[in-house]
């Protein structure tokens, strides 16, 4: 077998693996020795490594002999290996590696020979001799190794899958990481290593190796193993996000999509449980449960939306805020569902609002009342509890244009009435402190006119109209006020001054007192006539009737109210809203300011009248 069919035969071995053949150059020349007989010298392959034993010129006659003998050998050698290579190709590899063995004990030099004894292991599937006989070749020639390592790498990838099908998985990965040693950037090598990782249930290297392939390869395959490691390690929502990321890059890919279906079924069954366990009435673990399913699937608004309905059943109303957003997100404006969503977030704010008022956080109250106001301007609970938190806080004029703008969605609603004779008589007590009793008296009235059953109402009117020295009018109010709540405190005390050395029964069984009296029973009873009935429109309160000569004054009272009201209506509009990171807790002197300028029968009302609504 020449020289070029030799190369062509080890060229078309490497290029299979795709690697690179150094030829094998042998030349014969003749030469002639001192005695002149001609001789046949082989030309070095590659260039000798430090170590080598290259013939020189002899300088004595041991030298030439040596020199002969090296050149018998090196001649005996390259026979051999050219019939190794006629063996080879009638695949008789058995008998062409003895011969290339042969060879090598001759000339063990030359890296060409290990390269081919390699082959024919290869061919024999001893992958070992394989790989030892490689490596002896890179070690001989450094000019070959770049191709001899392609080869070599590539047989420690046949054996590793050799070892894997013989369920050897550390053998397998030993030997694959020896292949990455010399082509580390083979992806098919790091995708064996991916499978022989998993198999020795390596799971995170091998997650980690997974995503440090997915910043490279983009491939439908390693976004389903990603999800199936996702999964095992309990991260059920990049499970999901992965098998669909698979789904865009490979819409038939039937692993990816049976994961899909195994995740929807799954938060399927525990939707229907936590809402078995809802109905139940055990909430905790019925949020447990939605929450798995939301985690299985995080694209279905129905799964956040019932988790932030039981959040908000159970008091967490920041986290049940916090889901309805997200719902919000996920849908279209258009649908019931984002409806039903916000319609839970407005009545998560009014909670949240009425929790934090309980507590006495009457400006976080306010805050929160304004999100829901914001998103739903009909409803009028909205606007009465916040109103309630304006008052709490002082700010009565805007407590009154909330409970206005309250009692123009429900004009016949007698808790807001209430609530704006309140604000009215916390406004006349302020007059009346201020020592403005004609304007304490004309807030006392206002008040009045919302509702006429309350004795305190009178006893404030009274006070006023006394200190203006409207004797008579103070009496009548002190009668409706005694028929009212015969144990009222301040109206014993005012009794004492208005019809001194008589007694509280002798006061009201008195003939004078009779038609006042009679007017407090009807009015009580429902039967007073229309022009004495509390009567209230839509915009404007309308008053009980008055003295002749006050009319007029009390008329002109009104109109201005009506504009300063209006203002306020326009203020609380623009206004910005009130926050505060920290909850900010009155202090006790403020507390009992404000428990000393308010009266008994207010707390008593409030208890009962004037909490939010729900």
């Amino acid at each position: 077998m020449d020289e070029l069919e030799i190369n062509d035969y080890l060229r078309r071995a490497l290029e299979s693996a795709g690697g690179q053949f150094s030829e094998l150059s042998v030349s014969h020349h003749e030469h002639e020795d001192d005695d002149g007989t001609a001789f046949l010298t082989d030309r070095p392959l590659t260039p000798k490594v430090e170590g080598s034993h290259a013939p020189s010129t002899p300088a004595a006659p041991r030298d030439n002999a040596e020199n002969r003998l090296r050149q018998i050998k090196s001649q005996k050698a390259a026979k051999l290996v050219s019939e190794a290579c006629e063996i080879m190709k009638a695949d008789n590899f058995i008998e062409a590696c003895a011969k290339l063995s042969r060879a090598i004990k001759m000339k063990g030099d030359n890296a060409n020979y290990y390269m081919l004894r390699g082959e024919c292991c290869l061919q024999l599937c001893d992958f070992r001799e394989a790989i030892l006989n490689y490596n002896h070749a890179i070690f001989l020639s450094s000019e070959s190794a770049h191709g001899w390592e392609a080869r070599l790498s590539y047989i420690h990838y046949l054996y590793s899958q050799i070892l894997y099908d013989e369920h050897d998985f550390q053998g397998a990965l030993d030997q694959i990481n020896l292949a990455l040693h010399y082509k580390a950037s083979r992806f098919s090598y790091q995708s064996r290593k991916i499978a022989y990782l998993y198999a020795l249930k390596q799971n995170k290297a091998c997650l980690e190796l997974v995503e440090e392939l997915l910043q490279s390869h983009e491939e439908a395959e390693l976004y389903v193993l990603r999800a199936r490691l996702n999964k095992l390690f309990g991260h059920i929502t990049k499970c999901f996000y992965d098998v669909h990321k698979a789904l865009e890059l490979n819409p038939e890919n039937r692993q990816a999509s049976r994961i899909v279906d195994e995740l929807n079924k799954s938060a399927e069954e525990c939707r229907s449980v936590a809402v078995n366990l809802a109905l139940s009435g055990n909430l905790p673990e019925a949020i447990n449960k939605i929450t798995v399913s939301i985690d299985t699937n995080p694209t279905v608004a129905e799964y956040t939306v019932f988790r932030g309905t039981l959040l908000r059943q159970q008091g967490q109303f920041d986290e049940a805020i916090d889901d309805f957003m997200k719902a919000l997100t996920k849908m279209n404006e258009d649908s019931k569902t984002y409806q039903d969503a916000l319609r839970q977030l407005v009545l998560t704010y009014n909670d949240f609002a009425i929790e934090c008022y309980s507590k006495g956080y009457y400006e976080e109250a306010i805050s929160l009342l304004d999100q829901a106001i914001k998103r739903e301007r009909n409803e009028k609970g909205f606007y009465t509890n916040r109103g309630d938190s304006f008052r709490m806080i002082g700010y009565l004029s805007f407590a009154l244009a909330d409970y206005q703008q309250a009692l123009e969605l429900d004009p016949h609603d007698w808790v807001i009435i209430s609530k704006i004779s309140l604000v009215h008589h916390q406004y006349g007590i302020k007059e009346y402190t201020n020592k403005r009793y004609s304007d304490a008296e004309k807030c006392f009235t206002t008040a009045i006119t919302c509702n006429a059953k309350i004795a305190q109402y009178y006893i404030s009117r009274a006070w006023s109209r006394f200190m203006q020295k409207h004797l008579p009018a103070a009496r009548a109010d002190l009668l409706r006020a005694m028929y009212l709540d015969s144990s009222i405190e301040e109206g014993v005390m005012l009794a004492a001054r208005l019809y001194p050395n008589q007694n509280i029964d002798s006061i009201l069984n008195a003939k004078s007192s009779e038609k006042i009296l009679r007017q407090m029973r009807e009015l009580v009873a429902g039967e007073a006539p229309v022009q004495d009935q509390v009567v209230l429109s839509s915009n404007t309160l309308a008053h009980e009737p008055l003295a002749q000569e006050n009319i007029a004054q009390y008329n002109g009272w009104m109109d201005r109210y009506k504009a300063t009201n209006n203002e306020v209506k326009v203020m609380l509009e623009t206004r910005p809203s009130l926050t505060q990171r920290v909850p900010k807790i009155m202090s006790q002197q403020k507390v009992s300011q404000r428990e000393n300028t308010t009266c008994a029968w207010m707390k008593k009302y409030f208890d009962s009248k004037a909490n939010p609504v729900s």
